[in-house]
């Protein structure tokens, strides 16, 4: 047996190769007990071949001295699973088996975003496959916020297993011969107003929704996550970004996170979203913000004038989210909105907010790009919250 101690994205990782008897379980113990300094514990059995009751035992005490932490023992192979199972460890600890492989070869894919790609794999499912650089715990954590959704009345995709494809984990998606609402809407410029409609329904619908306080991640954390990713500007600025989250009015109501066209699929009439990894409490204004953001400070165009995001006429794209906005809160101008929602003078700090924060963090976004996000910091959006302090 070979046990490799890590320490991955803020947790000890153990891999263990090998088999796991009494003859060795003491040194198993003894390795794992590094582990126990406040962080939570994976343990990988990739490679592990069989596991004896000595072993498990070692296990079991591991997980009892991490108490609340995060513990999970991960890519188990069927015999190992089993032992797993029959012993009864199963039900009181998180073991999961070696994700299965799926081949994509031939499948058309229907969507991208930030976290990974989504693939269509046959009329009845689809894949979200995530990038390399997301991982599993990530992904576990969007599969389980999907499952959470799901459970609240949020229309949303049946999430099945996590499989392996081309190096890359993802996660299957219950979807009967559907597609996405960016694709229809590619197939039928000319109809955009007719599943305007069915957009507004499905943004409602999860917004309508109120989670126990708590029950879910917060969205001004996850906000206040990416703004420490944030380069190419003051510490004073910095600043004003997390004063901002502080007076966003707070909310329990259900938020997606990414309310895009090509998040959504449309099945049999009915909009269904996917991508939930960033499911969570907070005001439903931050999803709409993203809309702006997204059709209106984050476009590039091909040459061909079309919105590289969208691949539609960036004229569409316009189109569509400003129908939304417009049934969304039942007005006849978009400028009429703080009239109909009392939180409504935020919708716009909210999606420079966004801006700010995409166009900055790291170093992904042209410079061109970058001078834009500051520009509308200090000239938007630090102003209003100056105005807001002095109410």
């Amino acid at each position: 047996m070979e046990v490799i101690m890590s320490l991955e994205e803020g947790l000890h990782e153990a891999k263990i190769k090998g088999a796991v008897t009494s003859l060795n379980a003491d040194e198993l113990g003894k390795e794992i007990d590094k582990a126990f300094d406040g962080l939570g514990l994976i343990i990988d059995a990739k490679d592990m071949e069989y596991i004896s009751s000595a072993g498990l035992r070692v296990i079991l005490s591991s997980k009892k001295k991490n108490r609340d932490k995060i513990f999970k023992v991960i890519n188990v192979n069927e015999a190992v699973k089993n032992i797993f199972d029959v012993t009864g460890f199963s039900e009181i600890m998180d073991v999961s088996k070696a994700p299965r492989h799926i081949d994509i070869k031939g499948c058309v894919k229907i969507g991208a975003g930030a976290c990974g790609e989504c693939f269509r794999l046959d009329d009845e499912t689809i894949i979200k496959l995530y990038y390399e650089k997301v991982s599993k715990l990530e992904i576990e954590q969007e599969k389980s916020l999907a499952k959470k959704a799901f459970v609240l009345g949020v229309p949303t995709a049946i999430s099945y297993d996590i499989v392996e494809s081309e190096g890359r984990l993802g996660v299957v998606y219950e979807l009967i011969k559907s597609k996405t609402l960016s694709e229809i809407i590619r197939e039928n410029p000319d109809k955009v107003e007719d599943y305007i409609d069915m957009y507004v329904e499905v943004c409602k619908s999860i917004h309508e929704v109120e989670a126990e306080p708590n029950s879910l991640p917060s969205f001004k954390d996850l906000n206040r996550e990416d703004i420490k990713n944030i380069r190419g500007i003051s510490d004073e600025e910095i600043a004003y970004l997390n004063k901002f989250l502080d007076i966003v009015p707070d909310s329990n109501r259900c938020v997606h996170g990414d309310l895009n066209m090509n998040n959504i699929m449309v099945e049999n009439g009915k909009c269904l979203l996917i991508d939930m990894g960033e499911f969570s409490q907070g005001l439903p204004l931050f999803d709409i913000s993203r809309l702006i953001f997204s059709a209106e400070f984050a476009v590039t165009l091909d040459e061909n004038g079309n919105n590289t995001f969208y691949k539609m006429p960036q004229s569409v794209v316009e189109k569509t989210y400003n129908l939304l906005l417009k049934k969304y809160y039942g007005v006849e101008d978009v400028k009429d909105i703080a009239t109909k929602d009392p939180n409504g003078k935020w919708l716009y700090p909210l999606a420079w907010f966004r801006t700010v924060c995409a166009l900055l963090k790291f170093d992904r976004w042209p410079e061109e790009k970058r001078e834009f996000a500051k520009s509308l910091l200090r000239e938007k959006l630090i102003p209003f919250i100056k105005e807001q302090e002095g109410k």
